[in-house]
């Protein structure tokens, strides 16, 4: 009988303690645990919990004071502990090695976009965006009209744009396939 009691309970006020404690703690799955721990505290206890005041009351203030001490036991890390450090120093590590190895990647797929260009196009794109030319410079150098040259920049970056929203159309699909 007294676990059907607390069963109306916990579906009444379940969502309101939930908000409660993530009020606290500001994470959705720690403010559930929290609450589901309490009812369970709630379930085990049921013959000896005298409550003087309304469910409710009683019910927001243990969520409340259990979010409470989750969060500070949460914010009790040592910062000087030498381990964490050189997790940290691992992690940072491999972060920026991974960020090396994706900009290795992209830039390689990058430029074999680039290498599929007309051979004219595609020279007068890395002069314009690799040496850092300006189109009157060009067209001076390559003696052509600057008209021709900003044609050929122009249909360079269409060109990119393109082939590299299919490339990302691939990779999401992979990502996809592999999840």
């Amino acid at each position: 009988m007294a676990e059907l009691l607390i069963e109306k309970q916990f579906r009444d006020h379940y969502s309101f303690l939930c908000a409660a404690a993530f009020n606290v703690v500001e994470d959705e799955e720690v403010a559930k645990d929290i609450v589901q721990n309490f009812f369970l505290y709630c379930l085990n206890k049921q013959a000896e919990l005298q409550i003087a005041v309304s469910f409710r009351n009683y019910a927001f203030r243990a969520v409340r004071n259990a979010a409470l001490s989750y969060k500070k036991k949460a914010e009790k890390v040592d910062y000087n502990d030498e381990i964490l450090h050189r997790a940290a120093a691992t992690l940072q590590c491999r972060s920026e090695l991974e960020k090396e190895e994706r900009e290795e990647a992209r830039d390689v797929m990058l430029w074999e976009i680039i290498g599929q260009m007309p051979e004219k196009r595609r020279h007068i794109f890395l002069l314009s965006n690799k040496e850092g030319l300006k189109y009157t410079e060009i067209a001076t150098q390559l003696d052509i009209s600057v008209n021709t040259v900003k044609t050929h920049i122009r249909l360079s970056y269409e060109f990119l744009r393109r082939e590299c929203q299919s490339l990302i159309r691939v990779l999401i699909l992979i990502y996809l396939w592999i999840s």
